[in-house]
């Protein structure tokens, strides 16, 4: 989802083997190790400033596929599968710092909009800070991803990253400590949430990335297969805020394989098969040789096929409308606002937990 906060923001610092290899694009080709080693240690490099602030870049490697994360919104920067970059990706610190499509960038508190900036809880009203028009989107114009966080564990083929949010961080209520620890094996990347809060308050989080499994420097997506395991979407109104309807999903139908250039545009929420909680398919994207699948607990998925997206600054390039599609595995949106939704609401004494993975899986041998 493209959020529409276009100023700085302030930066805080809080206290598997097969035989088979892809066709590398050149200009992303990197020297990689043996696709049958294990996790190699976890390698820390500067990734340059934001200001007077130092952001750090760590990188996870095991067999054919690496991946370099940022202290930057805990940011997925690259994912590099037998050499080839298969998410799109700002070239420096400064364009995730002013990343208006959010690319790689973990969300939070709540991903997705909260329609009017405001939700009651508890009898209580509290009124957002908001960055698209009157609504709330992925947490405010100082969300999660504009922050720096933490590095609080390494080992091989794993790093955790931590958040402090303070009571009152962009309205909401309660100090919320929030861990995502991403752990790299067998072909797949895992992405492990947790969160605890001192007073209840909503929380939704995802990461954004926008991937593209024939490769980020193919420079578009259309010619990709879209699967999403969804029978039903969400209704939503000319601001694509929910208006509390389930509705079948008719025209996005996308339980059998569509080449996003047909299925596009979307901005839209699938309400995913299965119970939630328990890991499951959510969605796939496929090029020839190479598919991403999406697994998660969450309820639903917003699929954004970012049409708009135009000349925004990327490693090989500037990327243009539908370079790559985000996933993003969450909650349903405004579901503070929402009684008959799935509860989005942490409370003191519990802890939030949800997981997310993408497994790289070689179609063509």
């Amino acid at each position: 989802m493209n959020s529409s906060s276009s100023r700085r923001p302030a930066i805080e610092i809080p206290g598997q083997a097969r035989a088979n290899r892809l066709p590398a694009n050149p200009a992303t080709q990197i020297p990689g190790r043996a696709r049958d080693d294990g996790p190699a240690e976890p390698a820390r490099k500067d990734f340059g400033r934001i200001g007077d602030t130092a952001v750090e870049r760590v990188r996870l490697e095991s067999g054919g596929v690496i991946v370099d994360l940022l202290t930057i919104g805990a940011a997925v920067h690259r994912v590099i599968v037998d050499g080839r970059d298969v998410v799109l990706a700002h070239p420096d610190a400064a364009g995730y710092a002013d990343s208006m499509y959010c690319l790689g960038l973990t969300i939070g508190r709540f991903a997705n909009r909260i329609g009017g900036g405001r939700f009651t809880l508890d009898g209580t009203e509290y009124r957002l800070a908001t960055n698209e028009g009157g609504n709330t989107l992925h947490g405010g114009p100082d969300g999660f991803a504009r922050r720096l966080w933490e590095i609080t564990d390494l080992a091989p083929g794993t790093v955790e990253f931590s958040l402090t949010s303070p009571d009152g961080d962009q309205g909401f209520p309660g100090e919320v400590a929030v861990r995502v620890r991403y752990t790299l094996a067998a072909d797949q990347l895992r992405m492990d949430y947790a969160a605890t809060s001192t007073a209840p308050t909503p929380i939704n989080l995802t990461n954004h990335a926008y991937l593209n499994p024939a490769g980020a420097a193919s420079g578009s997506a259309d010619g990709l297969g879209l699967t999403v395991h969804a029978d039903r979407v969400l209704e939503v109104d000319d601001h694509l805020v929910p208006t509390g309807r389930l509705l079948d999903a008719g025209a996005h139908d996308l339980r059998q394989p569509r080449r996003v250039a047909d299925a596009a545009p979307l901005d839209t929420c699938f309400v995913v098969d299965g119970e939630p909680g328990t890991l499951r398919p959510h969605a796939t994207l496929a090029a020839s040789d190479l598919a991403i699948d999406v697994l998660s607990d969450q309820p639903a998925v917003q699929v954004f096929t970012a049409d708009m997206m135009d000349a925004v600054p990327g490693l090989t390039g500037a990327y243009g409308p539908r370079a790559g599609v985000a996933l993003e595995t969450q909650n349903f949106p405004d579901a503070p606002n929402r009684p008959g939704f799935p509860d989005s609401i942490l409370r003191p004494g519990r802890t939030h937990t949800t997981t997310t993975i993408w497994r790289f899986r070689r179609t063509r041998g």
